[in-house]
């Protein structure tokens, strides 16, 4: 009999800790994606991502001690992670409007679902999203350039989930059209910066 009941706790055992690592491994790949997005669209996200690390951490929460050395070594890096994004995003969260966030996602990328973009169209959307900030950036307001921002974000996320199936060509294209946008976005600060200063010389 006794036999039987440690038999049968080893066994509860490796079943919980078999669940707890398909539990990390979900959280893994959950953080992977998330880290691959840019800061602006971690902000505008937030509430999403908040609630999204709390459904995925819940049972990971109440077991760690059931996990082994290295899971909880890994766990607890991801929230180190994640209290990085909440110190920084619940002091000062972004709100964009769904309805022109949808506009931005349509007018410079012709799509509403970047995340689902296929890799032989995304090289197509970041030209097209690179075109419209030339054509339209000298009337952006900074509240244009968050939304710019964002949409650019999610195409920059969408690179690193399909990084391995872009072909060398498109790698290179790409980097080139996201250097350029960073250094648009950075002549609008510095114009900005010079134009405060000279206001306040007056």
């Amino acid at each position: 009999m006794l036999t039987i009941v440690l038999l049968l706790a080893v066994t509860g055992l490796a079943q919980a800790q078999s669940q707890l690592e398909k539990d990390l491994a979900e959280l893994r790949t959950w953080m992977q994606q998330r880290s691959a997005q840019a800061d602006n669209t971690i902000a505008a996200e937030w509430p999403t991502v908040k609630r999204e690390f709390k459904e995925l951490s819940y049972s990971l929460d109440g077991n760690t001690k059931k996990m082994s050395e290295q899971s909880r070594a890994e766990y607890n890096t991801y929230k180190k992670r994640y209290k990085e994004w909440e110190q920084r995003n619940e002091a000062e969260l972004v709100n964009l409007d769904g309805r022109e966030l949808e506009r931005w996602e349509r007018n410079m990328t012709g799509s509403t679902q970047i995340a689902k973009i296929k890799p032989v169209h995304l090289r197509d959307a970041f030209v097209r999203a690179l075109d419209y900030t030339r054509s339209n950036r000298q009337n952006w307001s900074l509240r244009d350039w968050e939304y710019a921002e964002f949409v650019v974000g999610e195409l920059n996320a969408r690179k690193a989930q399909t990084l391995d199936l872009l072909n060398t060509g498109d790698k290179i294209k790409i980097a080139a059209l996201q250097v350029e946008f960073t250094a648009l976005k950075r002549s609008r600060e510095v114009k900005d910066s010079y134009e405060q200063m000279r206001e306040e010389r007056k």
